[in-house]
């Protein structure tokens, strides 16, 4: 699937990120939806440790759980696990939404996942509602934000959030600017220690406070062994967190749900041979 130099798919942080976003995407009204990091549309599983971890522990733990079962990521993505296969969030969006938008539209500065893209959406006959857009997707977020209305959904799936572009643009400028036009938008971020996380969630609750937006949630998994500065273990990223605003009550309350689940199914867990359970932490 030429996917070269992508490791990070199928650890927990794509878990945390996937399993509420599907059922969201599900429930909202959409007519359009961007995403800013869209990476390849599927990947090949090399059960890596992380992965084993991430994707594997999900699948294997999730049997004693129905709530977790039923969910349309659950639904989606097993079918694909049992092929030795993972469906990027592009790929599980198309696959969930399919005709539903008018657009899709999909961000990338590398051409070779953006025509995985365009490849795959021919073959399932959705190419007509699909434009990939190979470029530093935090201005082509900021210039796409006053085309765009209200029913518009955008996913922003960074890392650092915070880290201004060469236009002076981040990413977290991007979510404030969509969400004050009443956009729909789920924001994914990572860290690696506590004292970033305590940065991060700094810098949130400071322009959150200064920007009038509706219906902001943040919530974070994090693995109980990350310290303040180091970890023992990494399994692909220590703790993240999503930020979302102008969402229904219902995709709300889905976050907390699931997060609150995948505690109950990494309970236990180990990594390497240490404890690799999780806590949640309810930030706004």
């Amino acid at each position: 699937m030429g996917s070269e130099g992508y490791k990070h798919f199928g650890r927990i942080g794509d878990i945390w990120k996937h399993l509420p976003l599907c059922e969201i995407v599900s429930s909202e009204d959409i007519q359009i939806y961007i995403e800013t990091n869209s990476a390849y549309f599927s990947y090949v599983l090399e059960h890596s440790l992380e992965q084993d971890y991430g994707i594997g522990l999900f699948i294997e733990n999730s049997k004693d759980h129905p709530k977790v079962i039923k969910s349309k990521y659950y639904k989606l993505i097993k079918p694909f696990y049992d092929e030795d296969k993972y469906l990027g969030s592009c790929g599980q969006i198309i696959h969930l939404l399919r005709d539903k938008p008018d657009n899709y539209i999909f961000f990338d500065i590398d051409k070779k996942a953006l025509n995985s893209i365009e490849k795959s959406v021919i073959e399932l006959g959705l190419s007509h509602k699909v434009e990939t857009i190979q470029m530093d997707s935090v201005t082509g977020l900021i210039n796409l934000i006053p085309k765009i209305n209200k029913r518009a959904f955008v996913h922003i799936d960074p890392y650092l959030i915070y880290q201004p572009n060469k236009d002076g643009y981040s990413y977290l400028d991007g979510f404030f600017e969509a969400s004050k036009k009443g956009i729909k938008c789920f924001l994914w971020y990572g860290f690696e220690t506590l004292n970033e996380k305590n940065r991060i969630n700094d810098i949130l609750l400071s322009r959150i406070k200064k920007t009038e937006i509706n219906g902001v949630s943040c919530d974070e998994l994090i693995l109980k062994a990350i310290h303040e500065n180091s970890a023992n273990i990494n399994p692909g990223v220590l703790g993240c967190g999503i930020l979302t605003s102008n969402l229904t009550k219902k995709s709300i309350k889905i976050i907390s749900c699931y997060a609150n689940l995948l505690v109950k199914i990494y309970k236990d867990s180990k990594f390497k041979g240490i404890s690799a359970e999780l806590y949640y932490d309810k930030i706004i």
